[in-house]
């Protein structure tokens, strides 16, 4: 629930900016725990691909085995980077405090909407808890 009128007040105003920001945030983690789950896994079938192509030139000192080492680090890293971050947890979290500001946004919105000396009067209240989520 959004009231325009509200716009130039800045707690609503501010809780609004909170609210986009966490929500940029929140799509920018879950689109990163969706890549390196991708990259995962094309980095795994390539290297099992590669452990089944066997090309040994005698001429040439070709080693697919290096090749081979260097994919199966490469998915290790992208792994422990997943893992230290944990991107889907943060977006998960990002949720919760979501919740509770649109909540908070609602319920100075209730007020207004009730009349305007009630969410004058209720003003203080509204900042404490705002202060409480963050």
């Amino acid at each position: 629930m959004k009231i325009k009128e509200l716009k130039n007040d800045l707690l609503y105003y501010d809780i609004e900016e909170r609210i986009d920001s966490i929500k940029r945030k929140k799509d920018v983690y879950l689109f990163l725990y969706r890549a390196t789950k991708i990259v995962v896994f094309i980095a795994g079938a390539t290297v099992t691909v590669l452990t089944g192509w066997e090309i040994f030139n005698k001429k040439e000192e070709f080693h697919p085995e290096n090749y081979v080492l260097v994919i199966s680090a490469s998915i290790t890293v992208l792994a422990a980077i997943e893992g230290l971050f944990s991107f889907k947890d943060k977006g998960k979290s990002n949720d919760l405090l979501l919740f509770e500001l649109r909540r908070l946004r609602d319920r100075i919105c209730y007020d207004y909407t009730k009349g305007k000396w009630i969410y004058e009067k209720n003003k203080d209240y509204h900042f404490l808890k705002y202060q409480e989520i963050l």
